[in-house]
C-alpha cells in the first residue's frame, strides 16, 4: 500500500489518532521553547491522506526573529501512515518564495542562493516503520548581508534512490523574520 491513496476510513482514522497525539506532544514541547509551530488539523490530515504520497509531513517548528549572521532552528515531523515500512527517506530545506510553485521540478530547483541548502540525515536517510513518526532538525544559517525582512523556508520530504530518480513525497513551508 506504500504510496497508495485509496485508504479506507478506518485506516485514515487510525493514522489520525497517531498523528494527533504526536502533534499535540510536539506542539507543547516546541511552544514551551518559544518556537513557532504548525501541525495538521484533522481536516487537513484527512485531505492530505486522500492526495499525498506517504509518508507525509505532519508538523513543523522554527525559531523567532533572527539577526543577519545568526542561526534559525527548524524541525519537521514526518509520519508513515502506511502498513509497510519506508526506507531511504530524507528531508531537504532551502529558502525562497517557492510555496506556490505547483510543479515539483521547478519547486526543487528554485531557491534563494544566498542561503545554504540542507539535507538530513546523511548518508542513507532514515526509515519509518508502519505508523511511526520521526523528526529531522536543522540549523539554518542566515547570511550576514541579507535584508531585514521576512523569508520563506521550504522543506521537501523525499525517498532517495541511489541509482535512479528519487521520489518526491511531500513539502512544508515556514515563514521567518530576519531582524
Amino acid at each position: 500500500m506504500a504510496g497508495e491513496k485509496g485508504r479506507t476510513a478506518a485506516e485514515v482514522a487510525k493514522a489520525w489518532k497517531t498523528a494527533e497525539a504526536e502533534i499535540a506532544r510536539e506542539r507543547k514541547n516546541r511552544e514551551k521553547k518559544g518556537e513557532h509551530f504548525t501541525g495538521l488539523t484533522k481536516e487537513e490530515f484527512e485531505k492530505k491522506m486522500g492526495r499525498a504520497e506517504s509518508p507525509m509531513i505532519v508538523w513543523q517548528s522554527w525559531g523567532g526573529g533572527v539577526p543577519p549572521g545568526g542561526s534559525l532552528p527548524y524541525s519537521v515531523g514526518v509520519q508513515n501512515p502506511d502498513p509497510v515500512a519506508w526506507q531511504y527517506l530524507a528531508v531537504s530545506v532551502a529558502v525562497g518564495n517557492r510555496n506556490a510553485i505547483v510543479g515539483n521540478d521547478e519547486f526543487m530547483t528554485t531557491f534563494d542562493a544566498r542561503f545554504p541548502t540542507y539535507a538530513q540525515p546523511q548518508p542513507f536517510g532514515f526509515s519509518l516503520a508502519p505508523g511511526a513518526t520521526a523528526s529531522q532538525s536543522f540549523t539554518i544559517k542566515v547570511p550576514a548581508g541579507v535584508e531585514k525582512t521576512g523569508y520563506f523556508g521550504n522543506s521537501c520530504l523525499m525517498q532517495l534512490s541511489w541509482h535512479d530518480v528519487g521520489k518526491y513525497l511531500d513539502r512544508g513551508l515556514f515563514f521567518f523574520e530576519v531582524v
